[in-house]
């Protein structure tokens, strides 16, 4: 299809919103040592509050999906960017009690776009699901990028009467504000509420495929997060400064950048993305094992990480529009792998804090990173298949 005005403006809100999708949870990670010791909290406490947003993307995103029937797909968006401005404002509070809330407004607003995003994908860009999911997941490693790269040296700088992370922590606001003002401007599509009704999740719970995307989505989260989340203080135990640290998870977070480029021209000829998923899962599980058995290459281990876990993220983003038929299961099938997968993810900072604190190293929490990308790579193969859902049966 041709693309004319209206789908290179659809094109620039669905990039600003993937530009805010995941910078403001990963941007904490490398500010846990500072916040652990100006507030006083355990490895374990610390672990809880890196779960939280995946808890608010369990918990919210089954309500995502009746926020866009009733309100269509613009105020949608908007409400997720508010709630991702306030959380990142409370966070930035510098107590204990708003740094939990905060997280767990951003945690809503992330999980209410995350489910938006593929629906926007499947309603302007039906032919070219996979080439668009691939730029927009670009997108949010650029953001990540930034916003995690750029925090240790903020937080050197204090701005009264801020403290340095709780003034490093700010600057996520900058992309939400450019959304924001983008997604206000943007004429709202009449009548869309009507093509997102009559498939809810309970619907496809009885679905084998729904299932598969959604535990293929779920594991790539569990050990993206649980390995992001504890990274920087991995590296610290390893002996490098934080300084360093900060540095290397910023490679992490560069490093999801390319697969949103470099899987274009593969995802756009492949008629089938099984060997492509299962060689990336299976980079992801190799990395970590990596990291524990030669871990004076970290940075190469990181890196390798990061796209390889990306990849398989940007695989299995496209099935949520590849396994559907309409812009209706779309969104079904995006609000069920995000809560049922994210409920999966919320169990692994605390699980990999916990692991930490009872045996007084890494290996054991690596290792069940190691046995989750396993199990993501068989339902990655699985969701790879082309069959469709199917609700009539």
């Amino acid at each position: 299809m041709s693309l004319t005005r209206k789908h290179y403006l659809a094109l620039g809100g669905i990039l600003l919103l993937a530009a805010n999708l995941r910078g403001p949870f990963t941007s904490l990670a490398p500010l846990l040592d500072q916040i652990m010791v100006e507030l006083h909290l355990s490895s374990t406490v610390l672990g809880m509050l890196s779960s939280l947003p995946l808890l608010s993307f369990a918990l919210i995103s089954p309500l995502a999906l009746t926020v866009l029937t009733r309100f269509g797909l613009k105020k949608s968006v908007c409400l997720a960017l508010f709630s991702l401005f306030f959380g990142i404002c409370l966070r930035s509070f510098g107590t204990i009690s708003t740094l939990y809330l905060g997280t767990v407004f951003i945690g809503a607003g992330i999980a209410i776009g995350n489910v938006l995003l593929p629906v926007a994908v499947k309603m302007n860009f039906p032919t070219r699901i996979a080439v668009i999911t691939s730029l927009y997941t670009f997108t949010m490693g650029i953001g990540s990028t930034l916003s995690s790269a750029s925090m240790v040296p903020l937080s050197h700088l204090t701005v009264s009467p801020l403290t340095g992370w709780q003034f490093a922590l700010l600057f996520n606001l900058l992309f939400v504000t450019l959304a924001l003002v983008f997604w206000f401007r943007t004429k709202e599509v009449k009548k869309e509420n009507s093509q997102h009704k009559g498939v809810s999740i309970k619907q496809l719970l009885t679905s084998g495929i729904a299932w598969q995307v959604t535990l293929a989505l779920g594991l790539n989260s569990f050990t993206f997060y649980s390995f992001a989340s504890w990274l920087p203080k991995i590296l610290l135990d390893q002996g490098m400064t934080e300084t360093e640290a900060g540095y290397i998870y910023g490679l992490l977070q560069f490093a999801t950048i390319w697969p949103g480029l470099v899987l274009i021209p593969f995802l756009s000829r492949l008629k089938s993305t099984k060997v492509l998923f299962l060689f990336t899962a299976i980079g992801t599980v190799a990395a970590t094992f990596g990291l524990i058995v030669l871990p004076e290459y970290s940075i190469f281990w990181t890196l390798m990480f990061g796209f390889c876990n990306c990849s398989t993220f940007v695989i299995g983003l496209s099935f949520v529009g590849l396994r559907s038929n309409n812009a209706s299961q779309a969104a079904a099938l995006s609000a069920m792998s995000q809560s049922f997968g994210y409920g999966i993810a919320t169990m692994g900072p605390p699980l990999l804090g916990y692991l930490h604190q009872v045996t007084g190293n890494w290996t054991a929490s690596l290792m069940v990173i190691v046995i989750a990308g396993a199990f993501c790579a068989l339902f990655g193969a699985l969701s790879a298949r082309d069959v469709k859902i199917n609700l009539s049966s």
